[in-house]
């Protein structure tokens, strides 16, 4: 064993910047601390007027003794003034490990197919999903687990060897957080690497580091407490996930036995949601029972390592480590505990302190845990396995591990429910469309018939005030107005209730009006109005406001035709007033085949009598 010569201080990036030791810098009381999954610490003390302060920055890496540490945490510097009026400045670091407190797997981990994309931050690894880890490990294991929750943070997965198929399901923890996660859940040993960045998982079963290290009285040995825990459990009953019992693996049998200590019966009852296979959970309980089945011990041992002295230089120990205990006193049975603490000086190594744990401490303070929580779990969930709304306090539960959940009222900010949970939705008043919503077709059930539009029909547009399509086919059309580019064919008849306007460049051509009428007579004006009363029977007045009119054919007319408002004299008048003096061809020759009003043809009468009168009569 060698004593190291200084701490070397690098910066962010990795370059050193300065050396500190007892000789050079008055460097005192460098101090690590390391325990089995638990924490690693560094203190030392700094005179406060050292020029090297400077170089110990919240990101700077602090190297000593095979580890590396950082002060990103809270309370990493106190200022110190002693009994002596002297300031120094006192470091607290912590291994580099503690950096992936603050690193998270984002935006998200899912190999489980039927969740794809979770919420941001949450963590879903299961035993029947994808592959993350690119075929290196079993999907299911904490390998597969580690890598998935390392990969992109910088640290790599180390050894490996806990067993057991098990889901990881969580949501807005740290890479740290899920790494001791995963420890709780597979069981094991977490041992870091911070000079490499690699994490393992060791099993009790198959990590079994023994040197053959001792720690004996008049040897090396300074003090040694021994603790006893009296806690026995000589009846367990354990349970798995959603109450996974052990019945069908133990002859029908809930619970396991073991007075190998005392025949007296202590019951104990052993919960880990994270077993689902029935023989799993009865070995593990089989293990628990018997480390728990008698007294447990404890011990507290401070040493003086001699392993600087040439003799015992070949002698090896490190945290996590099976070392005999040999004191005949106080340890009369000679364990072989593993240390779980050693804290010592690192310029005065055999200033050092162990604390020493059975060998299957892991186990331990997991049914230890179970024990205490026990009052807790019996007294949140039910018989049936549910968990009353109202103890959930703070608490993040995955959906893997909730099989009915009974509240009377859940609020939630960003929460989703998926089709596939909602076995029947009934919408009434209380679901409101959003701006963006969408209603697929295929999925309306008892869709009403839509008829297929003629294939003449290339497209239709309806908002709420304008259709618009090539061709339009109904029974009745009711609007304000109708406007067309184009000739509107009417095959039978066309009823207008009130006018009907031809225009052109906004000029009236012709206006078909129809007005009431009592007298069962209608007016036509062709060129400005037409007045038709319902029930006409008869055309009372035509009124031509055009220059001419043109009749290609006979124009009869019953009564008279009056021209500026005088009465036109028809043929059957004037051959009528003229009937007795000349003949109808005679007649035709006078008027000139012109027609003139009735006062006309008097005047012309009058004037072809005169004639007459002159003549034949001498005058008259």
């Amino acid at each position: 064993m060698q004593i190291p010569k200084n701490i070397e201080i690098r910066d962010a990036v990795g370059k050193t910047v300065a050396f500190l030791s007892p000789q050079a810098d008055g460097l005192k009381d460098v101090y690590a601390d390391c325990r089995l999954n638990a924490e690693s610490t560094l203190e030392f003390l700094l005179p406060a007027n050292s020029p090297k302060l400077s170089e110990i920055t919240p990101e700077c890496q602090i190297w000593a003794n095979n580890k590396v540490y950082n002060i990103l945490k809270p309370d990493a510097i106190d200022v110190v003034r002693d009994e002596n009026n002297k300031l120094w400045v006192k470091y607290m670091a912590v291994e580099r490990w503690n950096e992936l407190s603050t690193k998270y797997n984002e935006p998200y981990i899912s190999n489980d197919p039927n969740i794809p994309v979770p919420a941001n931050l949450a963590v879903i690894i299961v035993g029947g999903g994808s592959d993350l880890s690119g075929g290196l490990y079993q999907v299911g294991t904490a390998a597969h687990a580690m890598y998935a929750v390392l990969n992109g943070s910088g640290w790599s997965v180390g050894t490996v060897d806990v067993t057991g198929i098990h889901d990881l399901e969580a949501e807005k923890i740290s890479r740290l957080e899920l790494i001791k996660t995963i420890q709780e859940i597979w069981g094991g040993y977490i041992v870091w690497d911070s000079v490499n960045k690699t994490v393992s998982l060791r099993s009790n079963n198959t990590w079994q580091n023994y040197t053959g290290f001792q720690i004996k009285y008049k040897k090396n040995l300074k003090n040694i407490t021994r603790t006893q825990s009296n806690r026995i459990i000589t009846k367990l009953y354990p349970f798995g996930k959603d109450d996974l019992d052990i019945a069908s693996v133990n002859g029908g049998v809930k619970y396991l036995v073991n007075n190998s200590y005392t025949a007296n019966e202590y019951i104990g009852i052993y919960r880990n949601p994270d077993i689902e296979n029935a023989q799993e959970l009865k070995d593990i309980a089989t293990v628990e029972l018997a480390l728990n089945c008698h007294p447990r011990y404890l011990y507290r041992v401070k040493i003086v390592d001699a392993r600087v002295l040439p003799e015992y230089s070949h002698e090896y120990f490190a945290v996590g480590d099976l070392v005999d205990v040999i004191d005949p006193d106080v340890a009369p049975e000679s364990p072989k505990p593993r240390i779980i603490r050693y804290k010592y000086n690192i310029f005065r190594p055999w200033e050092c302190e162990l604390e020493l744990g059975d060998p299957e401490e892991r186990f331990v303070e997991s049914l230890k845990a179970s024990f205490d929580t026990s009052s807790f779990v019996g007294s949140v969930f039910n018989s049936s396995g549910r968990m009353s709304g109202y103890n959930v306090q703070d608490a993040t539960i995955t959906n893997a591990k909730i099989t009915n959940l009974e509240a009377n009222k859940i609020t939630t900010n960003i929460a989703k429910i998926t089709t596939a949970q909602i076995e029947s939705l009934i919408v009434g008043t209380n679901v409101i469309m959003g701006a963006n919503a969408t209603i697929s077709w295929s999925q309306v059930t008892d869709q009403p018939t839509i008829p297929t539009l003629p294939s003449y029909i290339k497209s239709t547009y309806i908002d709420a005030t304008t259709v618009m399509s090539p061709t339009i086919v109904g029974g009745t059309i009711t609007g304000g107005s109708i406007t067309s580019n184009s000739t509107i064919t009417v095959e039978t008849d066309a009823i207008v209730g009130n006018a009907l306007r031809l225009y052109k460049s906004n000029l009236p051509y012709a206006i078909f009006k129809n007005d009431s009428t009592s007298s069962g007579e209608g007016i036509l004006k062709i060129g400005q109005e037409t007045t038709i009363g319902s029930g006409v029977t008869n055309l009372k007045y035509m009124h031509i406001y055009a220059g001419e009119l043109y009749v290609y054919k006979d124009l009869l007319v019953q009564t008279s035709i009056k021209k500026a408002g005088y009465e036109v004299a028809t043929e059957n008048y004037v051959a009528t007033a003229l009937s007795n003096y000349y003949t109808k061809t005679e007649i035709g020759t006078i008027l000139s085949n012109n027609y003139y009003t009735k006062a006309q043809t008097d005047v012309a009468i009058d004037s072809v009598m005169q004639d007459h009168l002159d003549q034949y009569h001498g005058g008259g």
